[in-house]
């Protein structure tokens, strides 16, 4: 036997097990066959064998006792060698046959017809033969019958196989129909969605556990119950419409409903079937909530937007895709459809001078060394104007650190702006004015304010002349200040006469507030005369305002643009009418200066002249006055026991009124003295006046019993001689009004610093300057009225008469212009009867202000 028979025997023993015939209880088909093949044949044996590996098994027999035989045993091998009828009339007639086993013994066979038992794929699994123990024929009719009834046997061992098949199938069939419903139930467990079947009657057939949760009803409660029954509040709402309708249509349904009961939102989606409905549902009520919430949010965000008028943007930067909102596009005069989303919309309407500020602020941002993003910049319109925006912006970074995208808004900010421009424009001119202004006090000179003028105005008008020109009377007159730019026609000083300005009356014109503003001097329509005139100037425009001077004319302001037309706005209308009303100001401050000096200056000199002439006065009267002194002294002492008593008498009045007269002659000399021969201010010890001034009123202290005391005395700056002359003034006073009480003086001494405070003098006339020294001479007097306050510092002034109190009524006179001399006041807080206070300044840098 060579591979290949070996190979298909093998197949034909699968095929033969596939069958599962061998070993199998006797069928009553088979034998029938087995009985009807004999019954055709004649035979007293018949036989369905089935050849395996080493045998030959009998599924059906008739006549034979033994269920089997080995293979090599019989005359099987025959038809299996042939696969066709084999017929042996005779075994003993054949050599070869009459030595077999079966022939020589058990069951000795002599005649002996076989069909071979072949599959309809060809392969011969054994026989249908018929057996006698004589010699026999058989005739083609009873061949064919054989051969017809073993097609039988294999048509029913094909019916067994299918049988097995069908068998198998149909195990394997509810075997998987049973794991399929398994594996379907373990899906609809597994499952997010909660379901649910329902029958035909609206029975529950089947509810997962997910479903058992929502619904809050366990498998128990619902399987097998109506759930228009068990769930009652379905009946008549969205749910209960929408089943009915999916099983009436047969239609599918999908919808979304609020379940009161539960308090929730559901997702439903139902789907009809031959047993009933099918219904999946899961529970959207966070998913409602956060769609409530962004809806009144983006309602929030879109008031937001319409309330703040701003424009939004949002920037995808790795597509530069970018959202520009409604607003943003009408913020500069566009419909929506007239800007795509792209970067190139905003990128192309930044000014020029503004995108390399604006791009380096979001790189500054994008780097994360800003909070945010916020520029102002401008933006170009549809009209072709650029508008202030006010530009903020937030960026967003992935994990790795780049920007994915930025949101911001812009802001119309071109009110604002022109606001700030406008008090820009008010600040300069604030600060023109001011600067003006300062020069006026600093120097009243009107050449430098004139001067500081013309220039500061060419500067902020970016003109290139601007001018003073003083009118005469006559309408002509002189540029008196200049500034221009290098290159025009310098004129400064030049004497003008424009027949033109006479012509037309523009000196009363401008002397009742005239503003000339002319944009283009070719085009003006002005005589031709005045027009030769600015071009002989090199003007092309020119603005012209008045600087009057108590209603009257004193000259012009004039701005000139020599380069090209310029059109003149209000604002430099305005400023340069301001300015020359300045001008007129400080002219006529400075003329009120002049007038002023020329009065001081008089005013000293005739100062001068009085002060000379008392002291040229007091000091001549000495001389005759001392001689009639003299002469009535004589006449006293020679005539004393010759006159009768009225003579001695009026000679005692004549001497008492020479002696007064001199005194008054001697004070009158000091107080004239007190500028006119005053010494040297001078850093002196307060404390060594004091001490002087006590040394010359020693003899009157000690007769009077007066306690006097002092503070600590500063060194200050003064003219000792004087000081010592006002103390000594302020301190006899005291002595010389004393009262019935111990006298007591004190001095006092007390320093204003720089911090704007009053002197701890409660009663100053006025508020005491910082650095000024404050002494005050106090005492337990007699004190005196206060409304003499004022009066007895003026020189020959007396409260008191002469027979009680000696003296000329000159000595506070004096004190005050000594003290008035070193810059400083003097007076005086008194009560009758309580004492006086007598208050004197001395400026630490004495002297400044005389």
């Amino acid at each position: 036997m060579n591979a290949k028979s070996n190979h298909h025997e093998a197949a034909r023993l699968e095929v033969l097990r596939q069958y599962q015939i061998l070993d199998t209880e006797p069928e009553e088909a088979y034998d029938n066959l087995a009985q009807l093949a004999a019954f055709i044949c004649g035979t007293p044996i018949a036989l369905v064998n089935f050849i395996d590996e080493n045998r030959q098994w009998f599924k059906a027999k008739l006549g034979l006792d033994v269920p089997e035989m080995p293979r090599n045993v019989g005359l099987s091998y025959l038809c299996q060698e042939k696969r066709d009828v084999v017929v042996v009339p005779d075994a003993l007639a054949d050599a070869k046959l009459a030595t077999n086993t079966v022939v020589t013994s058990y069951p000795y066979v002599r005649f002996y017809a076989g069909v071979p038992l072949i599959t309809p794929k060809g392969y011969m699994l054994g026989t249908l033969c018929v057996i006698d123990k004589v010699p026999r024929q058989l005739s083609q009719q009873q061949i064919k019958a054989l051969v017809a009834l073993s097609r039988l046997v294999i048509n029913q061992l094909e019916l067994r196989r299918n049988v097995s098949e069908v068998s198998l199938i149909s195990e394997e069939l509810i075997t998987h129909e049973q794991g399929a419903k398994t594996q379907i139930a373990n899906i609809l467990e597994s499952i997010t969605d909660a379901f649910f079947a329902l029958d035909q009657d609206w029975r529950f057939t089947y509810i997962n556990s997910q479903a058992e949760g929502l619904l809050q009803k366990s498998k128990n409660q619902l399987l097998g119950k109506n759930i228009w029954e068990v769930l009652p509040a379905l009946v008549d709402t969205k749910f209960y419409r929408e089943y009915q309708r999916a099983i009436a249509q047969q239609v599918s349904v999908e919808f979304a409903e609020l379940y009161p009961p539960l308090n929730g939102w559901f997702s439903v989606h139902a789907y009809p079937s031959r047993d009933g409905l099918s219904v999946y549902f899961q529970d959207i009520t966070e998913k409602q909530q956060i769609a409530a919430a962004l809806q009144q949010s983006e309602e929030r965000w879109q008031l937001a937007l319409q309330g703040n008028n701003d424009g939004i943007w949002d920037w995808n930067v790795k597509t530069n895709e970018v959202f520009f909102s409604t607003r943003w596009k009408e913020m500069l005069g566009y419909a929506d459809h007239e800007i795509t989303n792209h970067w190139d919309e905003w990128e192309k309407r930044v000014h020029p001078d503004d995108l390399d500020d604006v791009q380096q602020a979001f790189e500054n941002h994008f780097a994360q060394k800003t909070p945010f993003y916020v520029t102002e910049h401008r933006l170009l319109c549809k009209d072709g104007s650029y508008k202030w925006i006010l530009d903020r912006g937030q960026a967003l970074w992935n994990e790795t650190g780049d920007v994915v995208r930025m949101l911001g808004s812009h802001t119309d900010i071109a009110e604002r702006k022109q606001a700030e421009e406008e008090l820009k424009r008010q600040n300069l001119r604030s600060q023109l004015f001011a600067e003006i202004t300062l020069k006026i006090r600093e120097s009243l000179q009107l050449d430098e304010i004139l001067q500081t003028t013309v220039n500061e105005v060419q500067k902020l008008l970016q003109a290139d002349r601007v001018l003073m020109f003083q009118v005469w009377a006559d309408g002509s007159g002189t540029v008196v200040q200049e500034a221009v730019l290098p290159g025009w026609p310098v004129v400064l000083g030049q004497d003008i006469f424009d027949p033109c300005f006479e012509e037309q009356g523009y000196v009363e014109k401008y002397r009742l507030g005239r503003v000339g503003a002319i944009v283009d001097i070719e085009k003006a329509n002005i005589k031709a005369c005045y027009r030769e005139f600015l071009q002989n100037l090199g003007v092309k425009a020119n603005l012209v305002v008045p600087i009057r001077v108590r209603e009257n004319l004193w000259g012009l302001l004039i701005a000139h643009q020599c380069a090209t037309p310029r059109q003149w706005n209000s604002f430099e209308l305005d400023l340069l009418q301001q300015i020359a009303n300045q001008i007129g100001i400080a002219i006529a401050q400075a003329k009120l200066l002049e007038q002023e000096t020329q009065h001081t200056q008089e005013l000293a000199r005739s100062n001068a002249e009085l002060e000379q002439f008392a002291y040229v006065a007091s000091h001549d009267l000495q001389e005759p006055l001392r001689m009639v002194t003299s002469y009535l002294q004589l006449l006293e002492r020679k005539y004393k026991n010759e006159l009768d008593a009225n003579a001695e008498q009026f000679i005692t009045y004549a001497v008492d009124g020479a002696r007064r007269m001199q005194s008054l002659i001697n004070d009158l000399l000091n107080y004239s003295r007190v500028t006119s021969r005053g010494q040297p201010i001078v850093e002196v010890d307060f404390q060594t006046i004091f001490e002087r001034a006590i040394a010359n009123l020693k003899f009157t202290i000690e007769e009077s019993g007066a306690i006097i005391t002092h503070d600590p005395l500063p060194v200050i700056m003064a003219d000792p001689s004087q000081l010592t002359q006002v103390l000594q003034n302020l301190i006899a006073n005291a002595i010389k009004f004393r009262g019935e009480s111990p006298l007591k003086i004190h001095i006092g001494a007390v320093k204003a610093e720089q911090t704007e405070e009053q002197l701890p003098t409660p009663h100053s006339p006025l508020p005491t300057p910082p650095n000024e020294w404050l002494f005050s001479v106090s005492d337990n007097g007699i004190g005196i009225e206060p409304q003499y306050a004022e009066r007895i510092f003026v020189i020959f002034q007396r409260l008191h008469g002469r027979s009680k109190y000696p003296g000329t009524g000159i000595g506070l006179a004096i004190c005050k212009k000594i003290i008035e001399r070193h810059g400083g006041r003097i007076w005086v807080e008194s009560k009758p009867g309580q004492g006086s206070i007598f208050y004197f300044t001395i400026p630490e840098k004495a002297g400044k202000k005389s």
